[in-house]
């Protein structure tokens, strides 16, 4: 972007991030990162941009995660040569789309992760007709009850067969806690986080180390537990949110308080209109369900804390404003902070940077929709 231009110009709903906030962001949990003696791998489903994806490897990230294969194309397309695609694929489409996207970049590292049997071989089978070898990790069940072998002979069984299978190269191993993210409170949250892959890490140095199995890469973790694993085998950390974070981030607490989260502050907003004001305890704006996700709860109101947001459908949002409150004006612009950063992105097909009142960034989200 050339010419700056103020904020006031754009049109509503948009989606914003505050530059500096963004910025310190990527900085403090690179740093957070780096003291654990780890490195660490940003989970890009987060933004699904590339420009974004490359921020973070400047400062200090060893590559990036993927949620689904067409998020790996983008990501490859644009730039970023080391990518890990962290959900399974299955379907002979997403086996030659895999296959082809190496193929394509040849000098991207791109690794899959896998859970089954079938997975190996299909995989296996096309890049050995291709000519090129696959890193896979396997997925170990780590409390989510989804995807994932479980830490026993099953998974000694899978490593044992990418060893012995041609086109396919056993990297390592997932172990990833989603569903404990948003546990509240810091010490409760970093015991169970801990406690949901003990097992993991005892079978690893119990049965897959004596048997010269152990993995290269343990990758996990996230924004809320990347410091919830001391004396583990983690070698890479997948947080994602962080770059933005979100209403629900900010309430899951820290290490001084159980209610605020104040390592990283919220830089992801999203700007709405009041379009109609029918009473004076009821406002109407124009970012509904197809501008704000509810996945998590409703977003908050920045411009007034005492205003509450309520889904109006899928372009209206309704606000309630509390008794003597002054009548929003018809054409006022509020800001929104989502509840889930994630999901709200993928509403949009343009994030704005904006720092000091002006918009000085614009990055279109070239992962929205790429949920192939």
């Amino acid at each position: 972007m050339n010419t700056p231009f103020p904020i006031t110009q754009l049109d509503t709903p948009a989606l914003i991030a505050d530059l500096d906030k963004m910025t310190q962001n990527i900085k403090e949990m690179q740093q957070q990162i780096d003291l654990l003696g780890l490195t660490l791998r940003p989970h890009t489903k987060a933004h699904k941009i590339p420009a974004l994806a490359q921020m973070q490897i400047d400062a200090g990230a060893v590559g990036i995660c993927t949620s689904k294969l067409g998020e790996a194309e983008v990501m490859a397309k644009g730039g970023i040569h080391d990518v890990l695609i962290t959900t399974p694929i299955a379907g002979a489409v997403k086996y030659h789309r895999l296959i082809a996207l190496c193929k394509e970049h040849p000098k991207t590292v791109i690794r899959q992760v896998i859970d089954h049997p079938e997975h190996v071989k299909a995989i296996a089978r096309l890049a050995t007709e291709t000519g090129i070898e696959v890193g896979l990790l396997v997925e170990v069940e780590s409390g989510q009850m989804r995807c994932g072998v479980m830490p026993d002979e099953s998974l000694v069984e899978l490593i044992e067969l990418i060893n012995r299978t041609e086109g396919v190269r056993y990297d390592g191993i997932q172990a990833y806690s989603g569903h404990l993210q948003l546990v509240k409170g810091y010490q409760v949250r970093q015991q169970t986080a801990f406690d949901a892959v003990r097992d993991v890490f005892a079978f690893i140095d119990t049965t897959l180390a004596p048997r010269d199995l152990k993995p290269g890469i343990v990758s996990g973790g996230g924004t809320g537990t990347f410091a919830a694993y001391p004396g583990l085998g983690y070698t890479e950390i997948q947080s994602g949110s962080y770059i933005f974070m979100d209403a629900t981030y900010a309430a899951i607490g820290d290490e001084l308080c159980d209610v605020t989260n104040r390592q990283f502050s919220p830089a992801l907003k999203v700007l709405t209109t009041v379009i109609s004001h029918p009473a004076a305890n009821r406002a109407v704006v124009d970012a509904g369900m197809k501008s704000l996700s509810i996945d998590l709860g409703m977003p908050k109101v920045t411009t007034y804390p005492e205003v509450t947001y309520q889904c109006g459908g899928d372009e209206h949002g309704i606000l309630h404003l509390p008794e003597g409150h002054r009548q929003l004006k018809v054409g006022e612009v509020l800001t929104m902070l989502p509840s889930h950063c994630d999901t709200t992105l993928h509403n949009f097909d343009v994030l704005y940077g904006v720092r000091d009142g002006m918009v000085v960034e614009q990055w279109a989200i070239e992962g929205r929709g790429r949920s192939d």
